[in-house]
């Protein structure tokens, strides 16, 4: 299923930035894999909270022959991050971020700058507070979490954010925002994306640098 949020994520990878952290998979390794064709010389660390996720993208990183260049971990965002200060030239963040409360967030954000170089820039892709789901959930705003249960039962907890409280977020850790879009896309609701969503979701790009110099 074709994704525009993937794409411009993509189209912002410049041909110099060689390393790059991917979090969450959001594409089951669809997304990684087209970052490593990019660039023979390329290398990705792609990281799941979870190990059928990450068995899955495993699995299609290897039919595709690119294991050599697309490295796969269990590894949870929210906690510290097992690598050096300015490791990587990129960050990719699509559909991950909205996964996590204040503090988690905030903690995040922090080791996501932390490991990008000082010309290092970030895609990051959250769901809006536009969403059916975040109108019709409970919010709770200590945490910033919203709580809705899906048409089969099952509930679930997403922070929707608008474009102020995602940038904010951003730049309170020395993130320097470059653009910033707000449109519609179909999602898909499983990992493999082969169930497209039944609602269209609203989302927002942010896409920002760590020095302001990659700003001008």
């Amino acid at each position: 299923m074709n994704s525009n949020s993937e794409n411009h994520g993509l189209s912002l990878i410049s041909n110099q930035e060689e390393n790059i952290y991917s979090v969450g998979m959001s594409t089951g390794g669809i997304a990684e894999i087209r970052m490593a064709r990019a660039l023979p010389n390329r290398h990705i660390l792609a990281t799941n909270i979870e190990l059928e996720g990450a068995n899955f993208a495993q699995h299609q990183i290897e039919q595709a022959s690119l294991s050599d260049r697309i490295k796969v971990k269990i590894e949870d965002i929210a906690k510290p991050l097992p690598y050096a200060d300015e490791s990587f030239d990129f960050v990719y963040a699509r559909l991950v971020l909205h996964y996590l409360p204040k503090p988690d967030l905030q903690n995040a954000l922090q080791e996501l700058h932390r490991i990008l170089k000082s010309t290092g820039r970030i895609f990051v892709i959250v769901r809006s507070a536009a969403c059916l789901e975040a109108q019709e959930g409970y919010y709770n705003p200590k945490n910033g979490m919203t709580t809705y249960t899906s048409k089969n039962g099952d509930t679930y907890n997403r922070y929707f954010h608008s474009e102020d409280s995602i940038c904010d977020f951003l730049k309170s850790v020395g993130f320097y925002i470059k653009h910033i879009k707000t449109y519609d896309e179909q999602l898909c609701i499983d990992f493999q994306r082969t169930k497209p969503s039944n609602n269209i979701d609203n989302l927002i790009e942010v896409y920002a640098s760590k020095s302001l110099e990659k700003n001008l």
